[in-house]
């Protein structure tokens, strides 16, 4: 059931998956670790925009526009 804290929670875990890539990303360009790490970063973005684009939709889906009008921002 999609729900509110669903919603915030599928979000923060967005932004968590682009701060671990960006951050991985920068690790990779200062130390050199290597093309396998450039890779993660670049799927954990990926993904991040990935999930992103779920919630967007699962929240534009027709009838969730009830459950989800009391949500507080």
């Amino acid at each position: 059931m999609t729900t509110c804290t669903t919603m915030r929670s599928t979000v923060l875990l967005s932004l968590g998956l682009l701060v671990a890539g960006v951050l991985l990303l920068l690790l990779e360009r200062t130390t050199g670790f290597g093309v396998g790490a450039a890779y993660a970063a670049l799927w954990l973005v990926l993904g991040a925009a990935g999930t992103l684009a779920a919630a967007f939709l699962i929240a534009v889906w027709p009838g969730n526009q009830a459950r989800l009008d009391g949500c507080r921002h």
